[in-house]
C-alpha cells in the first residue's frame, strides 16, 4: 500500500463562510493564523515542512482548510491555487486538496477547482439531519451536501465528508441516520468529531443559558465507534477522529465544556479494538483456560486500552481466563490472533487499519 501523503495545510479563516455556525470559533478550533495568507507565508511555511519530512517517497499535497474555499472571493481563490499550482509544475508537491460547504460546490467552481490541480474536496456535512443543520445555523440541507459529492465524483475528484456528533437537537437516531446517509454517498474518507463549546460562540451562550448541553467523553467515543466500524466495513476510510489539538484550546476558559481529549482517536481505536475482540470471544462460545492473543507491536497500545482498561474489561467478562498478550512481527497490522489451549487458531481483521498508517485519528 502507498504511504499516507504529506499534507502541508494552510489555513484561510472563515473565508468564503457566509455566516458563522453555533460552535464555531476557528482562532480557537484551528489555531491564531493571521490574515490573508500572503505569498511569502505560503512560501516559507510550505518550504520549512518539507524540509521537516525529508521522505521523498510520499506524495505531497497542499491543503487549504479553514473556510468555505469555494465560496470565497474568486480572484482569491485563484491566486491560492496559482501558488500551489506552481509548486505542482516544478515537480514539488503533488496535488491540491480543499475543504468547503455543500452549498458552494457549483459547475463553475468545480470546473475552476479542475483548472489548477485541485484533486481532493473535502464537505463540511455535518449531518444529514435538516432540523439539526438548521438549529446549528449551517445555512444548508442535507439534500445540499448529496448533490455536492455527486457532482465532484461524477467530474473525477476524491471526497471527503466532516461529520459532527452532539450538535444542538440531534440524537443517537439522528447520528445514525448521518452515518447511514454517508454509507450510501460513499465518500473516499470521512473525518469525525464530538462538539465542545468554545468561548465566544452562539454555542457557549446555549450552554450558559441550559439550552444545550454536550456528550460526555464515554457516550462521544462509543457513538464514534460505531461510525469507525460502519464506515470502515462500508470501505469508506475514518482519517480523523476528534479535534486537533491547537495551543489555543489550553488557555484557561476557551473550551467551556464537551469531551475534549488530547488522545480522542486513540480512545475511540481502543474501543473500536475491545469490541471486535469480544463480539469473537462471544461467538466462539469457548472453555478454554488459557487464551493467547497476538497481535502486530504497533496495535498493542490500542489493544491494551487507555490505563489497559480492555484487558480489565476482558478479565471481568471472562475472570477464571489465564489471558497471554504477545506481539509479532508477522502480525499484520489491525489482525489478531487468537489461540485456545485446545489448539484451535481464530483470526480477527479489525475494520480500517492500514500498514503505511494511514489512519490519522
Amino acid at each position: 500500500m502507498a504511504k499516507t501523503p504529506l499534507i502541508i495545510p494552510f489555513f484561510i479563516m472563515n473565508a468564503g463562510c457566509p455566516h458563522r455556525c453555533v460552535f464555531c470559533n476557528q482562532r480557537i478550533s484551528a489555531g491564531d493564523f493571521p490574515q490573508p495568507l500572503t505569498k511569502d507565508r505560503f512560501d516559507g511555511e510550505l518550504r520549512a515542512s518539507l524540509m521537516r519530512n525529508p521522505d521523498q517517497s510520499r506524495k505531497v499535497e497542499v491543503a487549504f482548510y479553514g473556510g468555505s474555499f469555494t465560496g470565497a472571493d474568486a480572484a482569491y481563490q485563484e491566486q491560492l491555487l496559482s501558488w500551489a499550482q506552481d509548486y505542482i509544475q516544478q515537480g514539488v508537491i503533488d496535488s491540491i486538496r480543499i475543504s468547503t460547504r455543500p452549498d458552494d460546490v457549483t459547475d463553475d467552481a468545480v470546473s475552476l477547482l479542475k483548472k489548477y490541480g485541485v484533486k481532493t474536496v473535502e464537505i463540511g456535512a455535518q449531518s444529514f439531519v435538516d432540523d439539526v443543520l438548521n438549529q446549528a445555523q449551517r445555512g444548508h440541507v442535507a439534500a445540499d451536501t448529496k448533490r455536492a459529492v455527486c457532482l465532484l465524483k461524477k467530474n473525477g475528484f476524491h471526497t471527503g465528508l466532516h461529520l459532527m456528533v452532539g450538535l444542538p437537537s440531534d440524537t443517537q437516531e439522528g447520528f445514525s441516520h448521518s452515518l447511514d446517509e454517508t454509507v450510501r454517498l460513499k465518500p473516499d474518507t470521512v473525518r469525525i468529531h464530538p462538539v465542545v463549546v468554545l468561548k465566544e460562540t452562539p454555542l457557549a451562550e446555549m450552554f450558559l443559558r441550559g439550552e444545550y448541553r454536550p456528550l460526555e467523553l464515554p457516550q462521544a467515543v462509543q457513538m464514534c465507534k460505531t461510525a469507525w466500524i460502519q464506515l470502515t466495513a462500508a470501505g469508506i476510510r475514518v482519517i480523523r477522529m476528534g479535534l486537533h489539538q491547537t495551543p489555543e484550546m489550553t488557555d484557561p476558559g476557551s473550551i467551556l465544556a464537551g469531551p475534549i481529549h488530547p488522545a480522542f482517536g486513540s480512545l475511540v481505536l481502543s474501543a473500536v479494538f475491545l469490541d471486535c475482540t469480544m463480539k469473537l470471544m462471544e461467538r466462539l462460545s469457548f472453555q478454554a483456560a488459557q487464551l493467547t492473543i497476538t497481535l502486530s507491536r504497533r496495535d498493542l497500545s490500542s489493544f491494551c486500552g487507555h490505563r489497559r482498561g480492555n484487558l480489565a474489561a476482558i478479565k471481568a467478562r471472562y475472570p477464571l481466563l489465564d489471558l497471554i498478550v504477545e506481539t509479532s512481527q508477522k502480525q499484520s497490522r489491525g489482525e489478531i490472533t487468537l489461540t485456545v489451549d485446545s489448539g484451535a487458531v481464530y483470526t480477527l481483521k479489525i475494520p480500517g487499519i492500514h500498514e503505511d498508517g494511514e489512519r490519522d485519528v
